[in-house]
């Protein structure tokens, strides 16, 4: 049986008193050993509930606990975030991006060379290792952010949308990386593909406007709703609700 290991309970954030919360009271977790993902249309509060699962930022009102860690420093330790948009300096190159990043969390030489090397070959940025960022394709930025993100061996693995820049095998290589990554650690990842979310998560939840409307199984989220696909289920909850707090 799984251990719940990363907890949200009545999770609000508001970024502007002028504006409705980003997320309202949402109740959310994750296990280790599991994917589970998080669906929902622009501004639903995916993004917002992310960083705070990775340190980002403090909870308005609320509780964030993950593997029994609150403060956000804590947090960022443990977590690896793989954003939507590939955040890298571009006048390195793939080989000092993750020397670095394996530098900025305190390894070792040695393990550091290990590190790198295992996320190298996890990611199949051999043939780019030693090129420069700017050099590199759209689908090869996200490869080495996931790299990147993977560098200090997270137990809890966030990602925003991260197949947006890969193509179809690309994005098949990475969903086995993930998927083989969750076997020990815990994976939290936001998609707007229904068909990605039912193939790789054990758990899923619909978000809306900073709520969660449902979470489940793909098939009890079905169920629930009356219906025959999540696909179904999803338009049926969200229907074209863009959200209504400031998502950032």
């Amino acid at each position: 049986m799984l251990n719940e290991s990363i907890c949200v309970s009545s999770f609000t954030k508001i970024y502007s008193a002028k504006t409705r919360p980003a997320c309202d009271n949402l109740d959310f977790s994750a296990d280790t050993g599991s994917v589970t993902g998080i669906l929902g249309p622009n501004g639903a509060g995916k993004s917002t509930l992310l960083k705070a699962l990775s340190g980002v930022h403090y909870p308005t009102s609320g509780f964030v606990s993950v593997f029994g860690l609150s403060e956000p420093a804590q947090i960022r330790k443990t977590a690896g975030f793989v954003p939507e948009v590939p955040q890298l300096d571009r006048s390195l190159t793939v080989k000092e991006t993750l020397f670095f990043e394996a530098a900025l969390y305190g390894l070792e030489k040695d393990e550091a060379v290990r590190s790198v090397e295992k996320v190298t070959e996890e990611c199949s940025l051999g043939d780019v290792f030693s090129k420069r960022i700017s050099s590199l394709s759209k689908g090869y930025c996200q490869r080495v952010s996931l790299a990147k993100a993977l560098c200090h061996n997270p137990r809890l693995l966030i990602l925003d949308e991260f197949s947006g820049g890969l193509d179809p095998a690309q994005a098949a290589s990475v969903r086995k990386t993930i998927a083989c990554y969750a076997k020990k650690n815990a994976v939290i990842l936001s998609t707007h593909r229904i068909e990605e979310a039912e193939r790789l998560c054990s758990k899923i939840y619909i978000l809306s406007a900073g709520t969660v409307l449902a979470s489940g199984t793909a098939a009890e989220i079905s169920t629930s709703c009356g219906c025959s696909t999540l696909e179904e289920a999803y338009l049926k909850l969200c229907g074209t609700n863009a959200g209504g707090g400031s998502e950032e």
